[in-house]
């Protein structure tokens, strides 16, 4: 009996350690599902393509001209995406029609693409964004760089978070 016990104490341990089914359940990198499913037939980038493409009309996303809503759009069929997938890519596009070209216009000339830069040079501490190496927390940092505003400030470290975390709202 002692083995048994030993033996499922063991295997609750293991199971605790690597997680189970929930705990391995796997976020959605919108960056990679748009470049992997979308970028073959559209820009190569999801930024360019939702600045280019997209627009809010109300409280939808639609494609700029036709007025159709993206939502609906990708749930008929266009890209062949699950549900799940689906969630993902209109949080994404919905978030960086919503933030503008703001990283573009203030940080990009220096940072380059905001999901290299966050995914190489920020850490997440307690849901807290850190420069990786300075080890300075990123939002007052960024109140003296880059001329940005108080609200800019947080979108970016928003959007930042969000890149580092590999998904998106």
């Amino acid at each position: 009996m002692a083995v048994t016990s030993s033996a499922v104490l063991f295997f609750l341990l293991v199971l605790a350690l690597i997680g189970g089914p929930a705990a391995q359940a796997q976020t959605i990198d919108p960056h990679a599902l748009y470049e992997q499913r979308c970028s073959g037939c559209h820009l190569p980038h999801a930024g360019d393509f939702a600045r280019d493409t997209l627009e809010r009309a109300g409280n939808k996303i639609v494609v700029r001209g036709t007025g159709k809503e993206l939502r609906s759009f990708l749930a008929r069929g266009h890209g062949k995406l699950s549900p799940a997938e689906i969630d993902v890519m209109v949080d994404h596009l919905t978030f960086i029609v919503d933030a503008g070209a703001l990283f573009r216009e203030k940080c990009f000339i220096c940072h380059g693409r905001a999901v290299v830069f966050a995914r190489s040079e920020l850490v997440l501490r307690d849901g807290t964004l850190y420069g990786r190496y300075s080890r300075r927390e990123t939002a007052p940092f960024m109140e003296n760089h880059g001329r940005l505003t108080g609200d800019q400030v947080d979108t970016v470290v928003t959007m930042l978070r969000d890149q580092l975390a590999g998904s998106l709202r």
